[in-house]
């Protein structure tokens, strides 16, 4: 069993990478079908999880004594960019005909995920300066890592690089089929 990919090239500036499945007794394709029905599946179970931790983290905010800020806000920013991708799917005939649909969804995700690694980034800080600096880190924390500018941080960035890509290659998030 194993996988065999290759990349097609569309013009001088895109190519797409196609892969096929290959089994011992044969080869078959892992077509679009497939890919869809597997999406619709699996993302319930993950937008199911992601809103278990969220609620998780609503109902036990008063008892948990360290700033869960990064984990609140990196659920969100996968919930929605899962959410968005979900249903992608089902209004993908009608986002194909509209160029502008296409790149806002396009960039819309692009954003979401960028926000979750961000997000990631300021969690594992926080989780360094909380393991490095244990006795001091309670009065710093009030002072240098409220909500508010973690919030402005975890998605101002993600929002720069978005807006640098649309500038740089305003095209880049249309497709042309």
């Amino acid at each position: 069993m194993d996988w065999s990919c290759s990349i097609i090239p569309i013009d001088s500036s895109q190519s797409v990478c196609s892969c096929v499945y290959q089994e011992i007794t044969g080869q078959t394709g892992f077509t679009g079908e497939h890919l869809d029905m597997l999406i619709v599946v699996v993302m319930p179970v993950g937008l199911l999880f992601l809103s278990l931790t969220l609620l998780t983290f609503v109902l036990c905010r008063g008892q948990l004594k360290v700033n869960n800020t990064a984990q609140v806000n990196l659920c969100i920013s996968l919930l929605l960019a899962h959410l968005l991708f979900l249903f992608k799917g089902g209004f993908l005939k009608y986002i194909s005909t509209n160029q502008l649909a296409c790149a806002v969804l396009a960039g819309l995700l692009h954003f979401l995920f960028l926000s979750s690694f961000v997000w990631m980034f300021i969690d594992a800080v926080l989780l360094f300066i909380s393991a490095k600096n244990l006795t001091k880190f309670r009065s710093k924390q009030k002072r240098m890592l409220g909500w508010k500018y973690l919030t402005v941080i975890g998605y101002v960035i993600p929002l720069l690089v978005v807006g640098v890509s649309v500038a740089a290659v305003p095209n880049g998030y249309s497709s042309e089929e």
